[in-house]
């Protein structure tokens, strides 16, 4: 058995993330239960091999199913307030020592809502961590957007 404190200290990231879409904040705030698998995956390939499912309730997982019977949580619901927030914990399936808190706002804005992710990350972050949560969330905003905006 070995015991080693690490060399490193450990650091804190946070990523700001914002959408405007056309559409009631109602109606976004279901679309990520309810469509969740739809607009948050990696690739066209994941999107069917490795759906992204989420449950509606504190302590609900968020997490994406794996092609062989198993998961991967991405983080759980520690606050629901219905069409306005939801927050998650977790650790975004890195093998790092890290805690991170989501906190997800739905706010009527300009006729439609604005999305807020307020992505917080706490441990062994290393350089560039945040902006890939950035570009990641960027990206499944945008195929959010997409989905209700087309309907």
């Amino acid at each position: 058995m070995t015991t080693k404190l690490m060399e490193d200290a450990a650091r804190v990231a946070n990523a700001q993330i914002e959408i405007h879409i056309s559409a009631p904040k109602e109606q976004v705030y279901r679309a990520w239960f309810d469509d969740i698998g739809s607009w948050f995956y990696e690739n066209e390939e994941t999107k069917v091999t490795n759906p992204t499912k989420i449950e509606e309730k504190l302590g609900g997982r968020c997490y994406m199913q794996l092609p062989d019977g198993g998961f991967n949580v991405l983080g759980e619901i520690t606050m629901i307030k219905p069409n306005k927030k939801i927050r998650m914990r977790g650790d975004c399936t890195m093998p790092a020592a890290v805690i991170m808190n989501m906190t997800i706002a739905f706010e009527e804005v300009d006729g439609g809502t604005r999305v807020h992710i307020d992505h917080r990350m706490a441990g062994e972050i290393c350089d560039g961590m945040a902006e890939e949560f950035e570009e990641g969330w960027m990206d499944g905003l945008q195929k959010l957007k997409k989905l209700i905006e087309s309907n």
